[in-house]
């Protein structure tokens, strides 16, 4: 039985809604309704203070939304912060809405951990990819969040339109107080969004491929992590794959999650159902049983994780002082 003192980890997505329009993104590949959803701090509220004083890190990501169109945002921060000053945040934003005042209050509530700003090229190229997103406004609002105390970086993903950019990126980055910039590839290219020549890359699916060996363990995060992952509709989940897989339905070795996911939806909501039911009751306890033998979960949580995600870097450079 897993309980809510066991978790250390905190995948939280605060709001379903984003003011993007990114290709690749998994917004754009549902299969299943996934409305407007975002987690009120009274909402927030209803998880447990002890478990919120117990996280050792709560990462703000979310597979639809982003975090700046959840008004409430800041003061979920603050709480968490209120609650546990140790932790460390993670997450990242498109860093295109609400004003400077609110980046600077969340620069003050966001204590240890960094916040990514996603800025794929210069004002010219930036939103090609981050489509019906403001270069100038994003760096406003990540000036004004660093200027209220929060450490940021920069995370520019590498096409063949913004490749030339990378170095005069990387200096923008260390002048406006980002405290690392990196450049990635994307999880995908098309005939518009093309894959750099002067680099080589791989996809993230074909690197999970190449570098998963035969036999890895699938280690399911909950168990072995202490970690969960919480959807702004409000479901909980083991990891964010569960939930994508459930919305986009895009990988059918993953495919035992969606009839789970279907029969239990209504009990797996902690808006409306205390934590600890959800954590030790049939949804968390069939995950479990089933995950060790699955190939989609071997692939996700075995042993090549790390690999690829060093894989997929092209570039980086952190402008800490080392002494």
């Amino acid at each position: 039985m897993l309980t809510p003192d066991q978790i250390k980890g905190l995948n939280l997505e605060p709001s379903s809604r984003c003011n993007a329009r990114c290709p690749f993104c998994s917004r754009q590949q549902k299969v299943r309704a996934y409305g407007r959803h975002l987690i009120t701090l009274a909402e927030f509220k209803r998880l447990p203070a002890a478990m919120l004083r117990g996280l050792q890190w709560i990462n703000y990501g979310g597979n639809f939304g982003d975090l700046c169109t959840n008004p409430d945002f800041v003061d979920i921060v603050a709480h968490v912060h209120a609650l546990n000053s140790a932790v460390v945040m993670g997450g990242d934003t498109n860093g295109d809405f609400q004003d400077a005042a609110w980046w600077t209050a969340l620069g003050g509530a966001y204590g240890r951990g960094a916040l990514g700003f996603c800025l794929d090229g210069l004002a010219d190229t930036h939103a090609r990819h981050r489509v019906g997103t403001d270069f100038r406004q994003i760096l406003r609002n990540a000036a004004a969040f660093i200027a209220g105390g929060g450490t940021a970086y920069w995370k520019f993903i590498v096409f063949r339109h913004n490749q030339h950019q990378i170095e005069a990126a990387c200096r923008l980055a260390r002048e406006i107080g980002f405290e690392r910039f990196y450049a990635i590839a994307s999880r995908d290219y098309d005939a518009r969004l093309q894959a750099p020549d002067i680099y080589d890359v791989t996809l993230k699916r074909d690197l999970f491929h190449s570098l998963a060996a035969d036999g890895d363990p699938a280690r399911c995060k909950p168990l072995h992590k202490g970690s969960i992952y919480i959807a702004a509709d409000g479901t909980v989940h083991p990891c964010c794959q569960a939930h994508i897989m459930y919305i986009t339905a895009h990988n059918r070795r993953f495919g035992f999650i969606v009839p789970l996911i279907e029969k239990h939806r209504e009990s797996i909501n902690f808006k409306t159902r205390p934590l600890a039911e959800i954590l030790q009751g049939p949804y968390f306890q069939a995950v479990f049983a089933k995950a060790p033998h699955s190939a989609y979960c071997r692939l996700k949580c075995g042993g090549a994780l790390q690999a690829v995600r060093r894989e997929m870097v092209i570039r980086q450079e952190s402008f800490v002082p080392t002494s």
